[in-house]
């Protein structure tokens, strides 16, 4: 953002993870306001994860153990790499991959479609 600090990706809310702790910047810097974000937000706190809402550097961004991104179509997206910068082991982490793994199981498979009736 205009202040030096990461509000979002192009369409999707940005999370880091750092020690165990779940940060995201507040919607008054600039996070996208959604339900997938939230859902996602109280999902963690449901799973025991601590959900911290604070301003964001590119440092932190670097360094973070995990980063994950939300959107209403991409759902919860792994980041692996930013700008050449290895995150964490390259890989997606246990908690992004614990939050995708619960995500999936709300909104059920799909490949079966959705069931109206």
């Amino acid at each position: 953002d205009d202040r030096g600090f990461v509000s979002e990706g192009t369409a999707d809310n940005v999370f880091i993870v750092k020690n165990g702790v779940i940060y995201t910047p507040p919607r008054a810097s600039g996070a996208l306001p959604g339900i997938t974000r939230a859902r996602v937000m109280r999902l963690a706190e449901e799973l025991g994860y601590k959900v911290v809402e604070k301003d964001i550097t590119p440092a932190e961004l670097w360094t973070a153990d995990e980063v994950f991104l939300t959107g209403t179509a991409a759902g919860i997206v792994p980041v692996t790499k930013i700008a050449g910068r290895v995150v964490g082991d390259g890989k997606p982490g246990p908690i992004t991959r614990k939050l995708m793994e619960r995500f999936k199981q709300l909104l059920g498979d799909p490949l079966e479609g959705v069931k109206i009736f």
